[in-house]
C-alpha cells in the first residue's frame, strides 16, 4: 500500500509500515474488521462530523517473499470524500453514506490470510495542511487486524509485470484472472515506479504521466518524464546515485460505488540511478 502524499507534481509514498507506527492514534475514532463470508466487513466508530476526507489500506503479505521487503506487501486503498475539496486521485464521493452506515465491506481477499486495516480521516483543514507537508501528529488514525475466512479472490499467481531494457516502460505481459460480476474503472490497470530513500520511498504513478499509457492500458511509459520533471520538482535525490526501485501495477474496481486499487505485480527491485 501506499499512503500518497503530494509535494507539487510529486507524490511522496512512504512506506506502509512506516505510516503505521509513525502516527499517533486517536483513541476516539476506531474501526473494527471482521471476517465474513463476502470479505472483511469494516465496521467505524465516532467519525467526526466535520470529517471530509478518509483513506483506507487494506494490507497482507506475500508468503514467498521476504516479509521485511516493501516488494512483499500486497495493498488495496481507497480514498473517500464528500466535496471535490483536495481530493485524492480516484476518490469516491461515498464518505457521507459511510457516515451513516458506520460499515464498509470489502471483498477481495484470499481466504486464510491475515490482513492489516487502516484507516486515516481529515477535515478540509487537515487535508489541506497535509498536503502542504504540515501533518498533525495527532491525525485521527485507527487500525484493526484480521484473518479472512471468504471472499473474492483475484487470482494473481501469473501475473507478470516487466521493465524493458532502458527501464523506462513497464508491461503488463500476463493478466490475473478475474471472477465472473467484477465492474471495472474505466482505465482497468493503474501504474507506478516507487523508488526507496531513507525512512520512505519516493514514488511517481501514471495519473502523473498520463500520456504514457497505451491504448490497450497494458503498457506505461514513464521516462524521460519521470526524471526530467517530476523527480526534479523536489530535492529527495542526489545526482550521480543509484537507488532500490520497483514498478507496480493495480487493477482498479468498483464495488458498492467505492472505487478500489487493488496491486496485483510488481518487478523485481531493481536500481534507479538519477
Amino acid at each position: 500500500m501506499h499512503h500518497l502524499k503530494k509535494f507539487g507534481i510529486i507524490t511522496l509514498i512512504f512506506c506502509f509500515l512506516f505510516l503505521v507506527f509513525s502516527c499517533i492514534t486517536n483513541t476516539d475514532f476506531e474501526i473494527n474488521a471482521e471476517a465474513v463470508p463476502e470479505g472483511l466487513l469494516i465496521r467505524f466508530k465516532n467519525i467526526p462530523a466535520e470529517t471530509s476526507h478518509m483513506f483506507i489500506s487494506i494490507s497482507t503479505t506475500d508468503d514467498t517473499e521476504d516479509p521485511a521487503s516493501p516488494l512483499s506487501i500486497i495493498s488495496s486503498y481507497a480514498a473517500l470524500t464528500n466535496t471535490n475539496e483536495m481530493d485524492w486521485v480516484g476518490s469516491s464521493l461515498q464518505l457521507e453514506k459511510v457516515k451513516q452506515t458506520g460499515t464498509i465491506l470489502f471483498p477481495f481477499v484470499e481466504p486464510g490470510k491475515n490482513y492489516h486495516v487502516s484507516a486515516y480521516i481529515y477535515t478540509l483543514q487537515e487535508r489541506e495542511q497535509y498536503i502542504e507537508g504540515n501533518e498533525n501528529p495527532h491525525q485521527h488514525y485507527a487500525n484493526a487486524e484480521v484473518t479472512a475466512n471468504g471472499g473474492i479472490y483475484i487470482d494473481k499467481e501469473n501475473v507478470k509485470l516487466e521493465l524493458n531494457n532502458d527501464k523506462s516502460a513497464v508491461t503488463l505481459t500476463s493478466q490475473p484472472i478475474f471472477p465472473q460480476g467484477i465492474t471495472f474503472a474505466d482505465q482497468i490497470y493503474s501504474y507506478s515506479y516507487t523508488i526507496q530513500v531513507d525512512n520512505g520511498s519516493l514514488g511517481v504513478g501514471d495519473h502523473h504521466i498520463p500520456e504514457g499509457l497505451s491504448p490497450d492500458g497494458l503498457t506505461w511509459v514513464f521516462e524521460p518524464q519521470m526524471s526530467a520533471v517530476n523527480l526534479r520538482a523536489g530535492n529527495y535525490l542526489e545526482e550521480g546515485f543509484s537507488y532500490p526501485a520497483w514498478a507496480s501495477a493495480s487493477v482498479n474496481i468498483l464495488y458498492d460505488e467505492i472505487l478500489w486499487y487493488i496491486d496485483i505485480a510488481k518487478t523485481e527491485l531493481g536500481e534507479f540511478r538519477f
